[in-house]
C-alpha cells in the first residue's frame, strides 16, 4: 500500500485545482503537489470541460495516487468550479492551486503551520516568483504581509494583495461568507478576501512559495478589462458593508479604471516582462522578452533603451 493512502482518510488539507484547457501547464502543477514536504492532503482536480488534452495529462500524472480525485464534466465556469471543489472537500483548510502555476515543496507545510498556530487568521498566502510561460524567473512579488497592509491594498482595488493560487483558507470561514460569487468572476479572489477580511485576519508569509506563471492567455491579460471593472464593484460593495465613504481615486487608480483601460499590445507585454526581469535580477529572462518585443514591434521607440539595458544586464 502506498504510504499516502492512510493519510487521505482524514486530511487537514483539501487542494482545489480547477483546470480549463491547460494541457501544456497542468502536469507541472500536479508534479509540484506530489513534491510537497507535507504529504497528507486530498486534491480535487476539476476539469471544467476542457477541449484540449488536459484530461489525458491529468490522468497520466495522478494515476495510482489515492490522494487525487478527478472530476470531469461540461464547462460551468471558474466560480462554479471553485465552489464545487470547496463543497466536495473534506479538509479543514482549502489550499488553492491553479493549473498553470507551481507550488514550491514547503508551501503546504509552512502555510499549515501558520494557520494551526494563528487561530484568528482565516486565510494565508505567500510571496511569489513570477515566471514566464517556460517558468524562466521574472521577479519576486508580494510585499504586503500583515492584515492591515493586505486589507488596505485590497480596498484600493488594484488586484488582490494575496496571490490567490498561493493561499490556504479555513473552509468554515470560506463557507460562512458565502464562498465565491459568480457576479465577480475574474475578480472573485479580491471579492472573497475583502469579505474574509471582515470576519478574521489575513496574512502573507514572507517566503516565496509559488511560481506564478505569466502567459498571454492567463486571466490577468485575457480578461483584464472586465477584471478591473469587477474589482471596482467588489470594492464598492465592501465600502458599503463597512460604512466607509468612497474617496476620489488618485492618478494611478484612475489610470487603471475600466473606463480608461486600453488593452496592451503583445509587444508591450513582453517589454513589461523584460523590465520586470531586469528589476528582479534575471537578465537572461530580460533579454528573451526584449528580443520578442523587438521582433513583434521593431520600430517602437521603446525598444532601443530596453535592448541596451537587457544586453548589459541592468
Amino acid at each position: 500500500m502506498a504510504p499516502w493512502v492512510a493519510y487521505v482518510m482524514s486530511p487537514l488539507i483539501s487542494v482545489v485545482l480547477p483546470v480549463y484547457n491547460a494541457e501544456g501547464f497542468v502536469g507541472a502543477a500536479l508534479d509540484s503537489l506530489c513534491a510537497q514536504s507535507w504529504p497528507d492532503f486530498e486534491a480535487i482536480v476539476l476539469d471544467d470541460g476542457s477541449t484540449d488534452r488536459s484530461n489525458v495529462v491529468i490522468q497520466k500524472h495522478i494515476a495510482g495516487d489515492a490522494r487525487f480525485r478527478m472530476v470531469t464534466r461540461p464547462n460551468k465556469g471558474l466560480v462554479a468550479t471553485l465552489n464545487e471543489g470547496v463543497v466536495n472537500s473534506r479538509g479543514k483548510y482549502i489550499f488553492r492551486m491553479d493549473a498553470d502555476d507551481v507550488s514550491h515543496p514547503e508551501r503546504f507545510e509552512r502555510e499549515l503551520a501558520y494557520l494551526e498556530s494563528h487561530h484568528d487568521c482565516v486565510a494565508v498566502g505567500t510571496r511569489m516568483l513570477l515566471g514566464d510561460e517556460q517558468l524562466l524567473p521574472i521577479i519576486e512579488m508580494g510585499e504586503s504581509l500583515t492584515h492591515e497592509e493586505i486589507d488596505a491594498e485590497n480596498l484600493r482595488g488594484r488586484g488582490s494583495a494575496m496571490c490567490h493560487p498561493s493561499t490556504a483558507i479555513r473552509r468554515d470561514a470560506l463557507l460562512s461568507v458565502g464562498g465565491y460569487r459568480s457576479e465577480f468572476e475574474w475578480a472573485e479572489d479580491l471579492d472573497l478576501f475583502l469579505r474574509l477580511g471582515e470576519v478574521g485576519r489575513l496574512a502573507n508569509l514572507p517566503d516565496v512559495l509559488l511560481t506564478y506563471r505569466q502567459h498571454l492567455t492567463s486571466v490577468g491579460y485575457s480578461k483584464r478589462r472586465i477584471q478591473v471593472e469587477r474589482s471596482a464593484a467588489a470594492v464598492g460593495e465592501a465600502l458599503v458593508r463597512r460604512g466607509i465613504a468612497p474617496r476620489a481615486p488618485n492618478a494611478a487608480e484612475a489610470s487603471e479604471s475600466a473606463a480608461s483601460y486600453v488593452d496592451p499590445s503583445v509587444a508591450a507585454i513582453h517589454r513589461k516582462w523584460s523590465w520586470w526581469a531586469l528589476q528582479g535580477g534575471f537578465p537572461k529572462t530580460a533579454r528573451k522578452h526584449a528580443f520578442k518585443a523587438f521582433k513583434l514591434d521593431p520600430f517602437s521607440p521603446a525598444n532601443p533603451k530596453l535592448l541596451a539595458c537587457a544586453l548589459r544586464g541592468y
